[in-house]
């Protein structure tokens, strides 16, 4: 009787499909699916939708989103959420526009400031969360009116917004990169990712453990997404400046969840406060620090709203903003119950919700349809994650 010898390729790629089908944590693969089938729908709809012009509108557009869900993402992985990132943008973009145009502060300095203050709306609710103890949902509400009140005290005498009178800031909102520069700077960003990825797996390698081939797997996918992206924007105008500002981001974010003793503190308090507590990390340090970070990355998507609008508005406050960044950060692949998702879930999710309200504005479908769809994918993202939770707690890894 003739055997078959499996190569040791073959031999990973069998363990690691065994673990997808069989796994309690999918990690990002559903929300990868549902954009893939999402672009598909919309391209069938729409024969525009694919095109270099919209993707290069789509890109621009998942750019607050994005920063502003990597922001709650951080907060979510320690189990908590953050309902003041909305408006702590708006107060943000609002400090900067005021500095630069009635008081002439120079750009920096003006961005200084924006991001400064939504860095210290985050620094005190993380004391209140971590030193007092109260609930990271009331604190952040509280926050949320707080930063509210200021920006209408603000913009109010303004007749609610503050239209830029920077060229540098309305540059930049509008700025593409030369094709060139684009391929440069892409190379750039993967070879950072690769250095890291290659690096893990070195260092798996040294210890004994496996997961290297879906980890090549992985740096292939991002490589093959990066590249295929930078390909269709530069068939239009080249890649967005502020598309640059936000992937550079997400993969300082990651590098810090992915490759510190912070990172590693950080998800071991998200997954159990008090395994970490005893194992000697100081949890009310982590989490405090958390906040601080949340309220930078929420100061800088403030800004990069301004550039892009070109205004800052009490009106952006009003709207979807916040909804969308939190349902971006679950649709991702957070978890509500802390201690599991990546960063790059920003990316995927904010693609997902800008990507709905994109196709439904090509089919001019009402307002009322892109909330329910988008609301469908959310509460499959949360019911998935429920359910995963619940598989690993029956085989006591919760």
């Amino acid at each position: 009787m003739s055997t078959t010898t499996e190569t040791a390729p073959q031999s990973a790629f069998k363990r690691w499909l065994s673990g997808v089908t069989n796994a309690a944590d999918l990690g990002m693969l559903p929300v990868i699916a549902a954009l893939i089938l999402i672009w598909i729908v919309f391209e069938v709809l729409n024969a525009n939708f694919l095109t270099p012009r919209n993707l290069s509108n789509l890109a621009a557009q998942i750019v607050v989103t994005g920063t502003l869900a990597l922001a709650e993402i951080y907060i979510i992985l320690l189990g908590m959420i953050d309902l003041s990132i909305g408006w702590n943008s708006v107060l943000a973009a609002s400090v900067f526009s005021l500095s630069t145009v009635f008081f002439h502060v120079p750009v920096l300095a003006g961005l200084v400031l924006g991001v400064a203050c939504a860095t210290a709306l985050g620094f005190l609710q993380g004391m209140l969360v971590s030193r007092v103890g109260v609930p990271s949902f009331v604190v952040t509400l509280g926050g949320a009116m707080v930063a509210e009140g200021v920006t209408l005290g603000i913009l109010t005498p303004h007749g609610g917004s503050v239209p830029l009178a920077d060229n540098l800031t309305t540059a930049i909102g509008t700025l593409n990169l030369d094709p060139v520069w684009s391929w440069v700077a892409s190379v750039a960003l993967f070879g950072v990712y690769a250095g890291l990825t290659l690096n893990s797996i070195r260092k798996r390698a040294a210890g004994g453990s496996e997961g290297g081939y879906a980890a090549v797997m992985r740096l292939i996918g991002v490589g093959v997404m990066l590249f295929g992206a930078v390909f269709m924007l530069n068939a239009y105008r080249g890649v967005p400046f502020l598309l640059m500002i936000f992937l550079i981001a997400l993969f300082a974010s990651a590098f810090v969840t992915k490759s510190t003793r912070f990172g590693r503190h950080l998800y071991a308090v998200g997954g159990n406060a008090e395994a970490a507590r005893r194992a000697g990390i100081s949890v009310r340090g982590i989490q405090l620090a958390v906040f601080v970070i949340a309220g930078f990355l929420v100061g800088l998507a403030g800004y990069l709203d301004a550039a892009r609008l070109g205004v800052a508005s009490a009106s952006v406050g009003n709207g979807d903003i916040m909804l969308n960044a939190v349902a971006a950060a679950v649709i991702g692949g957070t978890s509500l119950f802390g201690g599991r998702g990546s960063v790059y879930g920003a990316l995927f999710g904010a693609l997902v919700i800008e990507s709905v309200s994109n196709g439904m504005n090509l089919l001019g479908a009402a307002s009322s349809v892109r909330f329910i769809v988008e609301g469908g994918i959310l509460l499959a993202a949360i019911t998935i994650d429920t359910v995963l939770r619940l598989k690993r707690m029956r085989s006591g890894r919760a």
